[in-house]
């Protein structure tokens, strides 16, 4: 048993070919791209006029224009790109930071190593001064005693 109803998908495929040839012949000609084309050109003014009556009721309101929230959303995006720049700069510094407090630490242990031997060889010093005096003095009263 067949249908006598035609296909669905076909019945709509050759109506939009039917209306598109219909759109073709009546959009392709000079008469209506005139006509298209000074109804975009009023829409267009009609538009502009509109952008300015709402921007002159936005500043009698005082309300930020579109122009001024995307100032405002740039200026944000250039603070956030230099706190992003100054946590980087802190970051390193903060390693610079360790680093220099490693290497004082460092010097620090080397230069207590280095007292120690000094505050030695002073005492040692000292010791053999003590010795070459008391040596002096002992020759000094041997002469005197003689």
């Amino acid at each position: 048993m067949e249908s006598r109803q035609p296909d669905p998908v076909s019945f709509y495929k050759n109506l939009e070919k039917e209306w598109n040839k219909q759109i073709h012949l009546s959009a392709n000609c000079l008469t209506f791209t005139h006509s298209f084309g000074k109804a975009v050109e009023n829409h267009l003014d009609h538009v502009v006029i509109q952008q300015k009556v709402m921007n002159n009721w936005l500043t009698v309101f005082d309300i930020p224009k579109k122009d001024d929230i995307a100032q405002l959303a740039e200026r944000k995006v250039d603070c956030e790109e230099k706190l992003d720049n100054l946590e980087e700069a802190l970051y390193l510094l903060n390693i610079g930071l360790k680093s220099n407090h490693s290497q004082l630490k460092k010097l620090n242990t080397s230069l207590r190593g280095m007292l120690c031997f000094i505050e030695y060889e002073v005492k040692d010093l000292k010791a053999v001064k003590i010795k070459s005096l008391k040596n002096e003095l002992e020759e000094l009263k041997r002469l005197f005693d003689d």
